[in-house]
């Protein structure tokens, strides 16, 4: 019985030995995504099949000066702002060293796409990204 007993005690710490080596992994990409959900700005991304690996922009807040800005789209890129509205315009997108054409567009919370085209204004919200998706003109 005694045997039994030890074998049973093995067995349920053997378990949670093995379940707590796969939450302390995730574990840090919870923190690493909370981290990107409280940061406050502007991000672009390729769409699946579109392949870019530069994007330049400019920004205006109200009626102030423009700002120009560039994100690279090999890693995770963010343009940190001001929570608020802007002008996004003059986008241009490169692969190599060549300019592209794209079409740009971002999710609304229902999932359905709002593009996002030349002078559009563009809400910067508090402890949220701004994920703009580029994809082939069709």
């Amino acid at each position: 019985m005694k045997k039994r007993i030890v074998y049973l005690l093995c067995s349920v710490v053997l378990v949670i030995s093995a379940s707590c080596s796969k939450d302390n992994e995730e574990v840090s990409l919870v923190n690493g995504e909370a981290k990107i959900s409280n940061d406050t700005g502007i991000s672009f991304a390729n769409s699946t099949g579109f392949s870019a690996d530069y994007v330049t922009f400019k920004l205006r807040h109200g009626t102030g000066a423009e700002k120009e800005y560039g994100q690279s789209l090999k890693t995770y890129s963010l343009t940190l702002l001001e929570q608020g509205p802007r002008t996004i315009y003059q986008v241009e997108a490169f692969n190599d060293g060549e300019q592209i054409s794209f079409k740009s567009f971002t999710y609304n919370e229902d999932g359905s796409k709002n593009e996002v085209k030349s002078t559009s204004i563009i809400e910067i919200k508090a402890n949220e990204v701004l994920q703009i998706v580029l994809e082939n003109v069709e």
